[in-house]
């Protein structure tokens, strides 16, 4: 008997990308030989592991589309893209987005089963059956697996398939990433610069990470790498640290999926449901916002990890 085929949508975020392939990979290690399509948008396909996780990328390039909605070609190329789904035929279909496009995907590529794992708006409520809610708290990585538990039993993994990386741990290294997805998430930069300076004094190597709108991060001695290296470097970066630090950002979702220990400052996100999945971190939080989040807090966190004290105990808040 063939193994039962998966088509998995998620288009976007870098953080939640990494967060749904927990369930990819309960997929994988179960039938090893099955077919796994994820639809994804090319700004986040790099962290999506394609040499054992999955058998191809269907990319829903947004941007493009967007940037040219009102070209016939753009309106071909959605269409060819979207209908192309439906070839694979597959057995199951899961949607851990929840948008009205993803929800679309899922529909149009018509898999025998389907399921959502909510509804941000109504069309995306009416396209999909949906999964029952969960819990309050429950978190990110639990509910996919929950959603993907609809068809068969799966083993949640301890970590997901992520892409190789080239370099081994380095016990000095500590990276930082400077952004957040919105203002709100973010930490003051001086702080980070605090941190830093910190981290330095005790003999370790500072490496600041980010994106193109991240803020930069000047202190004595730290390595500036923020908007100057691509997603795929990034990840490379955080897999070989020893410690990581963020906001309410994807590389904190990395580093746990690399086993790399870190520190996340939360600010108005639900850190039950969207924490960093780990046994090997540390949240602080303090109301909505992260300015309550003094420099010390972190480097007081950091310390810890670093010294082993928080291994294998949950995530505290």
């Amino acid at each position: 008997m063939s193994s039962p085929s998966l088509l998995l949508v998620r288009f976007a975020a870098i953080g939640d990308c990494v967060m749904a392939a927990w369930a990819a990979t309960a997929y994988r290690d179960k039938y090893p030989d099955g077919k796994l399509v994820w639809a994804v948008d090319p700004r986040c396909s790099a962290v999506v592991e394609t040499d054992r996780l999955v058998t191809s990328l269907a990319e829903f390039p947004r941007d493009k589309w967007k940037s040219g909605r009102w070209s016939p070609s753009t309106w071909r190329e959605q269409l060819q893209t979207y209908a192309g789904l439906r070839r694979h035929r597959f057995d199951w279909g899961v949607d851990l987005q929840g948008h009205s496009k993803t929800a679309l995907a899922l529909r149009i590529a018509k898999p025998m089963r389907r399921i959502a794992v909510g509804a941000t708006d109504l069309l995306a409520r009416r396209m999909n059956p949906q999964l029952a809610p969960s819990p309050d708290g429950t978190h990110t990585v639990e509910r996919n697996h929950t959603a993907l538990g609809t068809f068969d039993e799966f083993e949640l993994p301890e970590r997901p398939m992520m892409p190789a990386v080239t370099g081994g741990r380095d016990a000095k290294l500590v990276t930082i990433s400077t952004g957040a997805g919105s203002k709100q998430k973010m930490w003051l930069p001086e702080r980070w610069s605090e941190v830093a300076a910190g981290l330095i004094a005790e003999g370790f190597r500072v490496t600041m990470l980010g994106g193109p709108d991240d803020p930069r991060v000047e202190a004595p001695g730290v390595e500036d790498l923020v908007a100057k290296i691509p997603l795929v470097e990034t990840m490379g970066w955080v897999a070989r640290s020893a410690l990581h630090l963020s906001a309410d950002t994807g590389t904190g979702h990395m580093a746990a999926a690399y086993g790399v220990p870190v520190v996340s400052v939360f600010g108005p996100s639900d850190d039950r449901r969207f924490r960093p999945f780990t046994k090997e971190g540390v949240v602080l939080k303090s109301g909505a916002t992260t300015a309550e989040i003094g420099a010390e807090e972190v480097l007081a966190a950091a310390e810890r990890l670093l010294s082993g004290a928080a291994k294998g105990s949950a995530c505290a808040s």
